[in-house]
């Protein structure tokens, strides 16, 4: 029933960005403001990538005139994309002060979760009807560079890996509007997932779930893939929450210290 619930959001999800996206139809505005949005949805989409890739941390002040320097751009259209980005949760803006990287609060947490675990668990069961032999070579290729990243300790490398055979897995699914809502959901976990806390059993403990999810999927077990998908997010999630309190500590010493 979940999993149909899950499905359902994600067809009524994809209906409603496309009627946001016809809505602003660049045919519809003139030159000038055409190039002015550009502008303005390069800004963000470049100072969101720095978020998500965890180059602006959780908890970290924007530095506006880094960015400005490195943009080659005002203060004014720098607040605006700050706002814009302030309007998807990605930044809090502080009065007076700036803006800095949003931190997931706890509700966030016990609300994100549970709806990415459920759509994990979808995709790996419809990847299993679906997925080539090509491609699960392609994931099992990834796991062994991902295997010897666990090894030399590499968590960039690693994080790297991980999330693209996560993706491989959506992709081979065949459902273009779940891989959009994964996406979006996704998004708002992955900035964190760069500074979490991971003690060595519970990172060896998501390496043995990524070994499972392969022989499970190796098999076309869909039932096995999807409970080993399922608990290996929520797994993640007791990570995660784990980081959070850390930065909420360290956010308090700031408020305190400033």
């Amino acid at each position: 029933m979940t999993l149909l619930l899950v499905y359902w959001m994600t067809i009524r999800l994809v209906e409603t960005s496309c009627r946001l996206q016809n809505r602003w139809e660049p045919s519809l505005i003139s030159g000038v403001t055409s190039v002015r949005r550009t502008l303005h949805s390069e800004i963000v989409d470049a100072i969101r990538e720095m978020i998500v890739d965890g180059h602006l941390e959780p908890g970290q002040k924007v530095p506006e005139k880094e960015l400005c320097d490195r943009f080659d751009i005002s203060r004014t259209p720098l607040r605006e994309a700050l706002k814009a980005l302030a309007a998807e949760g990605m930044l809090e803006l502080l009065p007076q002060r700036g803006a800095r990287v949003a931190i997931l609060g706890e509700e966030e947490l016990v609300e994100l979760f549970p709806i990415i675990a459920a759509m994990e668990a979808l995709a790996g069961e419809l990847a299993c009807d679906r997925i080539t032999d090509a491609q699960v070579a392609e994931i099992r290729q990834m796991h062994g560079r991902m295997l010897i990243a666990f090894e030399q300790s590499d968590r960039l490398e690693y994080a790297t890996l991980n999330r693209a055979i996560h993706m491989a897995i959506f992709d081979a699914s065949g459902n273009a509007a779940l891989l959009v809502l994964y996406r979006n959901m996704e998004l708002k976990i992955r900035n964190i997932r760069h500074t979490m806390r991971q003690l060595p059993q519970d990172w060896k403990q998501a390496l043995d779930d990524h070994d499972e999810m392969l022989d499970a999927l190796s098999a076309r077990d869909k039932t096995r893939l999807s409970a080993i998908m399922k608990q290996h997010v929520l797994n993640t999630a007791e990570a995660v929450r784990h980081s959070v309190d850390d930065l909420k500590g360290q956010k308090s010493t700031l408020e305190i210290d400033a």
